[in-house]
């Protein structure tokens, strides 16, 4: 058993970082480790300093996933190698953050800067503190607040509910605490829930602050003017005063003013993003956009909005005496938000002595933007045992490359409520959105095919695909909030506005979600994978879903593959037994049908190969958790009744049976559950059945688009190619096909000519 493992910060900037705070996601296998406090990681023969907090177990306890907070010394333009163990370890102390709690007054601490936190049914507010050389806290006399202003003019502040704060994380590397409540207007009444979630590093000046929006009031919609996050000095600037202003791109522009007449403002707009030319990943990073405002002698505020270019518009003002974050300015058109959508927005508040360079702030800011992250090599993942067996015995280049272009070349969108999702233009021109876009709402789960790619090739800009589009499923495409129970907690449909369409088991998606919960430790997509399960096991009680044969297949075969990720990661027992129902459904359909027909016509019942092959699919994860080899039979069954039925003499299959709907077209998870017809009965016919397809697939290379940006519906489109939709639904056949056909020696690269 592995009880030991490296791993590698790429090279990335050019300036050494001393004691960064930076978090590795661990798999771990089955058995592996039991108490978290017997790991450590080591740079060399040193123990650093490190926090653990467990974001799975197998079901013998052990642990699954581990997600570990640790401080190291990251040198300026080399790559840094680290080496963890599964030992304990005494690191010497350095520093610590902390959550406190003196007569009833919170307070969160770093060592060096302070934030205290407003009491239960006040006023949300926060007030910062400085310790200087081991000195007595120095208080700013500052204040931190978050408010919104709607259609009318009325300012709504944030109001922290009765229950305060919740510590998520005591520290002594990272601590995190948490606030709920509601925005309310001067004359007392309250709209608009709001989440405050506050991080300290140990040793650090800077705190993250993770303001999150959600709409759970009556009204289908809200008007939003404004939204800003507003910093207030105790004092104005005196004549030496200095402000400034930054954004980026390559380089970070900045403006200067001082004294203290005049307001310092800096926006981003539609227009910007048009004409402002970007090469890079915006995933990963586009560029930074910062205030400052410092007292020289004294103390500075510097404050980064995360990733503004992406959720624009943004504004920043900095005045004599305040400095403002408009994380949605009242420059722009009011933003209709829309019943049950949440939003989140990350602010890096940095105080600072009053001599701090402004260098240093524009590094520290560019930092946040793009911080270091450790990478593990395959063989972790694929040891552990956390995800599918995605893991090829030899490499086949054009399928890589394929799958890479997939990835990369997406159209994507900017704005306030689409970063993290795109249109589907196929969706939007059949008509779907009635001259509106259709938002694919991470429809076939993105989030999970980024997953998997990350950790099959340890590309960085993987992984933060998972982040963006992990969390607009969670903050957009999830219904937090309606008084109809059958969209409470659903992931919507593919439609306009991203929540106009409805909830239905075969568009809900829970892997990815729990996959940015184990890669980050944030308890929300945990809480939303399930919530999309209670509102799955509502779904499935409705009549055409208890009979079989009275939807199509994917209807159910989408809630297993979800109900069963949801039993890996929980062990609760109730997951299970509705998987089981369904299961014994497919059971009595192939009896009673002799296949899974699904009604179409009013006089037809018909094979659909893509809705078959998904629930097929979903089955052999069942067959993975219980080795019931009735289910195996049931598996290879369908895949033997789709090759007698529907494939076509060119060896691709029918979009559907129906003679009017013949044309090819079935996608690509027949060749996912071709493979697993494969592996359980090694019968290489399933992959000679299924080479045709592929070979076709990577021989069509993926539609790149044109790049061009335009502005439509409050977003910025980026044409770099097809919706993510097709990147999430192409990932999984073809790493399962492609691992399968390699497997059978029916798949060997040649890099000459590309044939197999």
């Amino acid at each position: 058993m592995t009880l030991h493992g490296e791993m590698v910060f790429p090279k990335l900037s050019r300036f050494d970082r001393n004691q960064e705070p930076c978090s590795l996601a661990l798999p771990l296998p089955a058995g592996a480790l039991s108490n978290p406090e017997n790991f450590s990681i080591w740079d060399g023969d040193r123990a650093l300093p490190c926090q653990t907090t467990v974001t799975s177990r197998w079901p013998d306890q052990s642990v699954r996933w581990l997600y570990v907070d640790f401080l190291v010394n990251l040198p300026g333009l080399k790559e840094k190698r680290l080496s963890w163990r599964l030992e304990p370890s005494k690191p010497p102390r350095e520093g610590s953050a902390a959550v406190v709690v003196v007569d009833g007054a919170v307070r969160l601490e770093s060592g060096v800067a302070t934030l205290h936190l407003s009491s239960p049914g006040d006023i949300l507010e926060l007030r910062t503190g400085l310790v200087a050389d081991g000195a007595s806290e120095r208080l700013l006399g500052d204040c931190h607040h978050p408010f919104w202003e709607d259609d009318s003019g009325t300012v709504w502040k944030a109001v922290l509910d009765q229950d305060g704060w919740q510590v998520v994380s005591p520290g002594p590397i990272h601590a995190i605490v948490q606030g709920r409540g509601k925005h309310q207007s001067e004359d007392g009444r309250r709209c608009f829930d709001f989440q405050l979630r506050l991080h300290a590093y140990a040793g650090k000046p800077w705190f993250q602050a993770e303001y999150r929006l959600l709409h759970a009031e009556e009204e289908a919609e809200l008007l939003v003017r404004r939204i800003a996050w507003r910093w207030q000095a105790a004092r104005p600037l005196s004549s030496a005063g200095q402000r400034a202003v930054a954004r980026s791109n390559y380089r970070t522009q900045t403006r200067e003013l001082s004294g203290n007449d005049g307001i310092l403002e800096q926006e981003i707009d539609a227009d910007w993003l048009l004409f402002e030319s970007n090469e890079q990943m915006p995933e990963t990073h586009y560029g930074t956009f910062w205030g400052d405002w410092r007292e020289p002698g004294q103390f500075g505020l510097c404050l980064t909005v995360f990733q503004a270019q992406q959720i624009y518009p943004k504004a920043l003002r900095v005045g004599a005496d305040f400095l403002e974050a408009d994380l949605y300015p009242a420059s722009a058109a009011p933003l209709v938000w829309r019943q049950g959508i949440a939003r989140t927005q990350r602010l890096l508040l940095y105080p600072h002595a009053g001599d701090l360079p402004l260098a240093d702030a524009n590094i520290r800011s560019l930092q946040y933007q793009m911080p270091d992250r450790p990478v593990l090599p395959a063989s972790c993942y694929q040891q552990a045992d956390v995800l599918e067996n995605v893991w090829m015995n030899t490499s086949y280049q054009p399928l890589e490359a394929y799958l890479v272009q997939l990835a990369d070349r997406r159209l994507r969108a900017y704005g306030m409520l689409h970063w993290g999702d795109a249109p589907d233009m196929d969706y939007t021109t059949q008509g779907r959105g009635r001259g509106k876009f259709v938002w694919c709402n991470n429809e076939y789960d993105m989030p999970h095919a980024a997953m998997l790619m990350y950790a099959r090739n340890g590309e960085r800009r993987m992984l933060d695909y998972l982040l963006v589009a992990g969390e607009h499923q969670m903050d957009v495409d999830v219904c937090h909030y309606s008084p109809n129970p059958h969209r409470r907690g659903a992931q919507l449909i593919h439609s306009a506005d991203h929540v106009s369409g409805g909830a239905t088991p075969s568009h809900q998606w829970v892997e990815g979600l729990l996959d940015l919960y184990h890669v980050t430790a944030n308890r929300d997509a945990l809480e939303t994978a399930l919530g999309i399960g209670e509102n799955l096991l509502l779904l499935l009680q409705q009549p055409s879903l208890q009979q079989p044969g009275g939807s199509s297949a994917r209807e159910t075969g989408w809630a297993l593959r979800s109900l069963l990720a949801l039993y890996r990661e929980t062990g609760e027992q109730r997951w299970l037994d509705e998987s089981k129902k369904i299961v014994q459904q497919f059971h009595v359909w192939q009896e009673e049908f002799g296949a899974w027909l699904s009604p179409y016509t009013n006089h037809t019942l018909i094979r659909v190969p893509f809705m078959i092959a998904v629930a097929a699919s979903s089955l052999m994860r069942y067959y993975w958790l219980t080795s019931d080899a009735a289910v195996g039979e049931l598996v290879v069954k369908a895949m033997d009744d789709l090759l007698a039925h529907t494939l076509g003499q060119d060896g691709r299959f029918f979009y559907k049976e129906l003679p009017s709907l013949q044309q090819r077209g079935a996608g690509l998870y027949v060749l996912e559950s071709l493979a697993y017809a494969w592996d359980l009965t090694r019968d290489a016919k399933y992959i000679r059945a299924g080479m045709p397809q592929l070979l076709a697939t990577l021989a069509a290379a993926p539609n790149y688009g044109s790049g061009a940006k335009y502005a439509q519906e409050n977003a910025v489109i980026w044409e770099r190619g097809l919706s993510p939709k097709a990147f999430a639904m192409y990932s999984m056949p073809l790493l399962m096909f492609g691992r399968a056909a390699a497997e059978a020696g029916l798949l060997v690269d040649d890099s000459t000519s590309g044939n197999a």
